[in-house]
């Protein structure tokens, strides 16, 4: 069997690290790129690349989440994706799974689970990393789980939050007025189901979308 991967994320170290431990599979040919805006990278190029399997985290500088996977299903329906990420959050296996991707796995894991994942998913299965539940487990034990709809500007306001920066450092970021800032920080905790600052920083990171 001959396959082609490729692997894309933003940091060299981590392109390399994974391109070595996939050399261990004699009948892997793979293609290692560190794209410093991923998603948009992958998105204007992917039509020019073939691939059985693509290997990539979830959070870019220029991606909201996980909108560049489902980009990239619409482009490619037939596509296998693992998504190899930094973020623990378990509400990220279901999210994965429901934006189009084949697999999960969080990069604190050892190198034969990574083995293990893309021998899974390469022979039509789907992989999740071992202490994060099923997707479809969890959807239906957790319906709440699923990722917050945000409007443009909602999540520009969010990014900014993350950032400890005030209501006034963000509309003048924004050229907007104080009181439309609060406006939206009000409809964005209303959303994410939280009353504080503090809960709000947390709540994004835990859906992924900062």
């Amino acid at each position: 069997m001959n396959v082609n991967i490729i692997i894309a994320d933003n940091h060299p170290v981590v392109v390399e690290g994974i391109k070595e431990a996939l050399s261990r599979l004699s009948y892997i040919s793979v293609q290692a790129h560190s794209f410093p805006n991923l998603a948009e990278k992958l998105i204007n190029n992917w039509p020019k690349v073939p691939c059985d399997l693509l290997i990539t985290d979830v959070k870019s500088p220029d991606s909201e989440g996980l909108g560049f996977i489902r980009q990239l299903r619409k482009v490619d329906n037939k596509l296998k994706i693992l998504v190899f990420s930094r973020f623990e959050q378990i509400a990220l296996g279901p999210q994965t799974s429901k934006a189009g991707a084949n697999g999960f796995l969080t990069k604190s894991k050892p190198v034969p689970d990574l083995l293990e994942a893309v021998k899974t998913i390469l022979e039509g299965n789907q992989y999740f990393s071992n202490q994060e539940p099923h997707a479809a487990e969890l959807d239906a034990a957790a319906p709440g789980a699923s990722e917050p709809q945000l409007t443009r500007r909602e999540s520009q306001i969010l990014q900014l939050i993350s950032r400890a920066m005030s209501n006034k450092q963000i509309a003048g970021e924004l050229f907007i007025s104080d009181q439309t800032v609060s406006v939206h920080r009000k409809n964005i905790m209303r959303k994410l189901g939280v009353c504080n600052t503090a809960g709000l920083v947390k709540a994004a990171y835990d859906y992924c979308l900062v």
